[in-house]
């Protein structure tokens, strides 16, 4: 380990990443307590505690054997007091800290760093030529991934931008996203994805990219062993949201949607998905419940159920404390889903755009270190639940295609099959016939691995510079993609792996 990297990197997250509200406070108290303070509460608790210690067991064990224990363990008594002493100082300093961190919060005395806009219709001359003509409903999936959204985001405005020249951002139907897939979702719904001029300047969205940082998104939370199981506060991330979503024109943008949004989370207690929704008849599907936000009811209360969905959604463990919403507890929903492509698939779509944002996840194993082994872990949990999710595509167009086959062969196959449902002679055959759903064509793109350790991972919030490039490299490379794709279904479902060059291999191995 170098001790200099080590020393450069502990200033930079007490004076660089974190909040000057916390961090200068915190690296007072500590260096008080280390020259001071530590040593006055050794004097005065930890010393005084080992000889009372070595008292009582000198007054009630047997002399011979009290002169050979009295002493090591005055020592050992007294030792650990110094050990506890010193964490409880700093436990203490942290604390306070983050008490004083949230006053100037709470008080809003710490100003937003992001810039609001109003809502961008698309007014883009449609192209003679439409790929996407004989398209009717179009699903669009974003899957969780912490700053890696980013590279969702990239992509999601070359996708809007398409979508506008062909006249058919109103096919839109379905957004369903987890974590920070809910956050990107948001800006879609509220229009905030085009820019205010031309599509070469920046959006709200994309501003907001390329101006994250950790400190002006979260704070740091109370915390006390055994008694706290979250070290962050979403709180200035919430103010965030109350000025980019809060203005009229914007809130309007969300009550007036269309588009059927599922914003997941994972009940804590019951280890189901649920889901925050404008469908009023949402899908019926096994251990997946809703929370229903009725837009027509009062504007307040759509946004604030809209804003706890979010925030649920995003509510990463162990980072941030479980959401509370109607008495249930939530965390992030990529904990059950990361990938939530069940919902534009029920719900009829026959084109969805996929962004996943772990679905390659290749890398070295390493040898020395727990907590890494333990972060790999996690990936790969991640990427085998995009996976997975890609895996139901499957399930859903070949049995599209067998009931097409049995259809044209055999006419009275389904008739005769759904006769028998009626008796009380159900089969799988049976359920199948009974499906709605058409063929699903899918155009996915996602980073590279290598990519994103290149350039910025999941939890690297405030690398905005390198979000910055995140942004464009994706957004240029589905943009380049998008014209020649084939809006057919295919035989197998692709992944477009982006590289940090911009180069694009297809995965078929789903």
């Amino acid at each position: 380990m170098n001790p200099i990297s080590t020393g450069l990197n502990i200033f930079a997250w007490l004076f660089i990443r974190l909040p000057l509200g916390f961090s200068l406070p915190f690296t007072a108290m500590s260096l008080g307590w280390v020259f001071g303070g530590f040593r006055l509460a050794n004097d005065h608790l930890a010393a005084p505690l080992a000889t009372a210690v070595a008292a009582f067991l000198e007054s009630h064990l047997p002399e011979p054997v009290g002169d050979a224990l009295i002493s090591d363990l005055e020592a050992f008594v007294h030792a650990g007091g110094v050990i506890v002493l010193f964490a409880i100082g700093f436990v203490v300093a942290y604390n306070v800290s983050a008490f004083f961190n949230w006053i100037l919060v709470i008080s809003r005395l710490k100003p937003v760093p992001y810039s609001d806009g109003p809502p961008q219709i698309a007014d883009e001359v449609p192209d003679a030529e439409n790929p996407l003509k004989t398209i009717e409903r179009i699903g669009i999936v974003l899957a969780g991934g912490g700053a890696k959204g980013a590279y969702q985001a990239g992509a999601m405005k070359a996708i809007y931008r398409f979508l506008a020249q062909h006249d058919a951002l109103t096919k839109v139907r379905v957004i369903s996203s987890t974590s920070i897939g809910s956050w990107n979702a948001l800006f879609w719904l509220g229009n905030l994805i085009k820019p205010e001029t031309d599509w070469n300047q920046r959006s709200v969205h994309e501003r907001w990219w390329r101006s994250i940082s950790a400190k002006s998104l979260t704070a740091p939370s109370w915390y006390v062993p055994l008694f706290r199981n979250a070290f962050l506060s979403s709180l200035p991330w919430q103010q965030c949201f109350d000025r980019l979503f809060g203005r009229q024109d914007v809130r309007q943008q969300l009550l007036d949607s269309t588009i059927h949004f599922y914003l997941t989370r994972s009940d804590v207690r019951t280890a189901q998905l649920d889901c925050v929704t404008n469908n009023p008849t949402p899908p019926q599907i096994p251990r997946v419940t809703y929370e229903y936000l009725d837009p027509r009811g009062d504007p307040a209360t759509f946004l604030d159920g809209v804003k706890a969905g979010v925030f649920a959604s995003m509510d990463l463990p162990p980072l941030f404390p479980y959401a509370l919403r109607n008495n249930r507890y939530f965390e992030d929903g990529g904990v059950i889903d990361n990938l939530p492509i069940g919902f534009p698939a029920i719900e009829g779509c026959d084109l969805i755009f996929i962004l996943p944002l772990n679905s390659d996840f290749e890398a070295q194993p390493n040898q020395r270190s727990v907590l890494a082994r333990l972060l790999r872990i996690m990936d790969v949990r991640q990427g085998a639940l995009e996976r997975s999710g890609f895996k139901m595509l499957y399930l859903y167009n070949e049995l599209a295609a067998l009931r097409r086959q049995v259809t044209a062969v055999a006419p009275e196959v389904p008739a005769a099959a759904l006769a028998q449902a009626e008796i009380g002679h159900a089969s799988p055959l049976i359920s199948a016939l009974q499906r709605r759903n058409e063929l699903i064509n899918v155009f996915a793109i996602c980073p590279l691995k290598e990519f994103v350790e290149e350039t910025i991972d999941t939890r690297e919030l405030w690398k905005r510079k390198e979000a910055g490039v995140a942004f464009e490299v994706m957004g240029n490379a589905t943009a380049g993609l998008l014209p020649g794709f084939d809006f057919q279904p295919q035989n197998a479902v692709r992944v477009a792996l982006v590289s940090r060059q911009g180069d694009i291999t297809w995965d078929e191995q789903f």
